[in-house]
């Protein structure tokens, strides 16, 4: 068997016999694994602190026939607020839901583990919830289901400003014309079209830099939660509990 080093980030974990907890993890190298924690529930355990939900670790894996199992775990970064802040603590369970939905085990992507990696550090760093919203339509975009936002969905033709709707079946913008004729799809403005769209062009180090009404921030939570909703057929767990806090 084999032994790997690699970053992850713990999303979640089930207690496993008297004093074990099967982890899930994402990693740079591997993508989504399940991992054993072995003892790690014992007080004396030299783990425990290093595999809590949303750090950034360096681990050491053991390779076994179901599982991996974690021998060694580094902090890199710990993200103190958001373990201490009950905003920041709800909006990074909500992003670790997503990964935890969008990614399927094993499958290898850097990309989402990066940009994944990012969120979790400007959530850290800021109270903006635009941040949640860069990252739904990151993750989206990189799981393959990127918007169309430049071309209506149905006629193809050039969006041009004024009297666009969106489609979360289709997934991207519908001219007025088209609506006109399918009667469906609900109406987004011109600033969401250009927020969408210089979220999928630039990181997150630019996006929080942006100044944008309360209408707008409001709007991109409606249009991307049921663009999520229409792609993974359900609600997240953990936007329920952010309605209530």
């Amino acid at each position: 068997m084999n032994s790997y080093k690699t970053l992850g980030i713990v999303l979640k974990g089930t207690n496993f016999g008297e004093a074990d907890k099967i982890l899930t993890v994402f990693t740079d190298r591997f993508g989504k694994v399940k991992v054993m924690a072995k003892g790690i529930r014992k007080i004396k355990s030299h783990l425990a602190g290093s595999l809590e939900p949303f750090m950034l670790v360096d681990l050491q894996l053991y390779e076994g026939k179901t599982f991996y199992t974690v021998t060694g775990a580094a902090i890199q970064k710990d993200f103190p607020l958001l373990h201490s802040d009950l905003d920041k603590t709800a909006h990074a369970f909500f992003v670790g839901e997503l990964v935890d939905r969008f990614m399927q085990e094993n499958q290898k992507t850097s990309e989402v583990f990066d940009i994944f990696s990012e969120v979790l550090e400007s959530l850290e760093d800021s109270d903006r919830h635009l941040l949640i919203r860069a990252f739904e339509l990151k993750i989206i975009e990189a799981s393959g289901f990127k918007p169309e936002l430049h071309f209506c969905v149905h006629c193809k033709e050039k969006i041009t400003p004024a009297d666009n709707f969106w489609d979360a079946v289709e997934g991207g913008i519908l001219c007025k014309d088209c609506q006109s004729k399918f009667h469906h799809g609900k109406e987004i403005s011109d600033e969401l079209i250009k927020l969408l769209r210089f979220i999928i062009e630039n990181d997150f180090s630019k996006i929080k830099q942006l100044k944008l009404s309360t209408n707008t921030e409001d709007e991109a939570e409606r249009i991307l939660s049921d663009y999520l909703k229409s792609i993974l057929d359900r609600e997240l767990k953990s936007a329920k509990f952010l309605r209530m806090i």
